[in-house]
């Protein structure tokens, strides 16, 4: 069965066509792909972008699901691994416990965030696999890896940095994670 993946971005939306540029190149090796645009300052509700990510699982029908979440976006991918019935999950530097510190000023210009990483459960239904920087001072190590979740560390200092470094020359890597 094909792998198809489900990648859902982090806080900034602005880099949208930057990660679906990149992202299109992941299906050289053999997956196939849809990018959920989050789109995190629309003050859409929690429950709103969920239904983005479900609905997308289900244009995926017959297909094995693997949600890739980014930064944020791995609150989400978390949520949909018991909602959706996916294969695995795949966090990238993303915030992945229940108590992330998020900020007031994040509260408020992005409050489905809030309410999606205060939320998370602590134990998953699929297997989770954590990418994190090294050295990460936007979502730190402690912040950056489920319970139970088998974790990669990526010897890169910094958020952005190593997210741009998964996206492109290690995307190989995030591909046979996916697969496998």
């Amino acid at each position: 069965m094909k792998t198809h993946i489900i990648y859902i971005p982090g806080l900034g939306d602005r880099y949208d066509g930057f990660r679906r540029v990149v992202l299109s190149f992941w299906k050289l090796w053999g997956v196939s792909m849809e990018y959920v645009p989050i789109t995190w300052y629309d003050e859409g509700s929690f429950d709103e972008k969920m239904q983005r990510i479900e609905r997308a699982v289900k244009r995926a029908k017959d297909r094995r699901i693997v949600l890739v979440g980014e930064s944020a976006g791995a609150s989400l991918a978390l949520h949909g691994a018991s909602r959706f019935g996916v294969k695995k999950v795949i966090t990238l530097c993303g915030v992945a416990q229940s108590k992330t510190p998020i900020s007031n000023y994040l509260r408020a210009k992005a409050p489905a965030l809030h309410t999606a990483a205060s939320t998370l459960p602590s134990r998953y239904p699929v297997p989770v696999e954590s990418l994190r920087a090294f050295k990460d001072g936007v979502v730190g190590e402690r912040w950056s890896k489920t319970n139970d979740a088998t974790v990669h560390t990526i010897w890169m200092v910094g958020h952005m940095t190593t997210i741009v470094i998964c996206l492109t020359i290690l995307a190989s890597l995030m591909v046979t994670i996916a697969k496998k």
